[in-house]
C-alpha cells in the first residue's frame, strides 16, 4: 500500500511533464507548421488595420528609364485620436510636419520657422500622400496569386513572408498605379504585419514603377503627439 502512494507523485509528475510537452508540441504545430495562408493573410490585415497608434518608417522610389529617384525616406507616427508626425526627406527636401486635430505645423526647410495651418483635414492629405497613413496601403479588397514563403529565420521573430497581387482599396494609388505586387511579413504571435513593400506600374506609362516599403512597430502604444515649440 506505501509503495502505491509513494507511486503517485511519480505519476503526477509525468502526467504534468506530458501535459506540458503535448501543449508545447501543439502549440509549435499552429505556428511553425500548420500554416493557412489565405486565414493567415486575413487575420493579419484585419488586425493590423485595426490598429489604434503606432510608429513606422517608409520609404519610396520611382524608376523611370533605368533611373531610380528617391520620393520619400521618412519616419513618422500616428497617436490614437488621429495625430501624426513626420519628419525625413521627400523628393531631396527635408520635411518635418506635425498634424493635431485641424491644424497642420510645418517646418520650412529654408528659415526653419514652423509655419501653422489651421483648418487643414488630415483626411484630405491622406488622399494624396499614403505616407500620412501607411495603413492606408492595406485597404485590400481582394487578394489574388497568393503565396505563403515561410518563415524569414534571417530577421528578429522570424515572421512569416507572403506574397499576393490584389486589389488595392486606395484612391492616390490606384489614380496613378497598376498590376500591384505585395509582400507582408507577418509576426508570428501577434498578427500583426511588421513590414509590407510593394511594387506598381504606372497607368500612362507601365515601364514606370513605384516601389513602397514600410516597417511597422509600437502597435497600439500610448503615443503622445504635442504641437513642436
Amino acid at each position: 500500500m506505501r509503495q502505491k502512494l509513494l507511486r503517485w507523485p511519480v505519476i503526477l509528475t509525468l502526467a504534468l511533464v506530458l501535459g506540458l510537452a503535448g501543449y508545447n508540441f501543439y502549440s509549435y504545430y499552429l505556428q511553425e507548421i500548420k500554416v493557412e495562408p489565405g486565414e493567415l493573410i486575413i487575420q493579419a490585415l484585419d488586425i493590423t488595420n485595426q490598429a489604434s497608434s503606432y510608429r513606422f518608417h517608409v520609404e519610396a522610389s520611382l524608376t523611370s528609364a533605368g533611373n531610380k529617384v528617391i520620393l520619400s525616406d521618412l519616419d513618422g507616427m500616428r497617436s490614437s485620436d488621429g495625430s501624426f508626425y513626420l519628419k525625413g526627406q521627400m523628393t531631396g527636401q527635408e520635411v518635418e510636419i506635425y498634424q493635431l486635430d485641424q491644424t497642420t505645423y510645418f517646418r520650412d526647410p529654408t528659415s526653419k520657422r514652423w509655419m501653422v495651418t489651421p483648418g487643414n483635414s488630415p483626411l484630405e492629405q491622406e488622399k494624396y500622400m499614403a505616407e500620412i497613413n501607411p495603413l492606408s496601403i492595406l485597404k485590400i479588397t481582394q487578394v489574388n496569386e497568393l503565396q505563403f514563403l515561410g518563415r524569414q529565420r534571417d530577421l528578429p521573430g522570424r515572421p512569416y513572408l507572403l506574397t499576393c497581387r490584389p486589389q488595392v482599396n486606395n484612391e492616390f494609388l490606384n489614380s496613378y498605379w497598376q498590376d500591384f505586387y505585395y509582400q507582408f511579413w507577418v509576426e508570428r504571435g501577434s498578427k500583426y504585419i511588421c513590414k509590407v513593400s510593394l511594387e506598381a506600374a504606372h497607368r500612362e506609362k507601365p515601364e514606370d514603377k513605384l516601389t513602397m516599403t514600410v516597417d511597422f512597430y509600437d502597435f497600439n502604444k500610448d503615443i503622445k503627439i504635442e504641437p513642436p515649440q
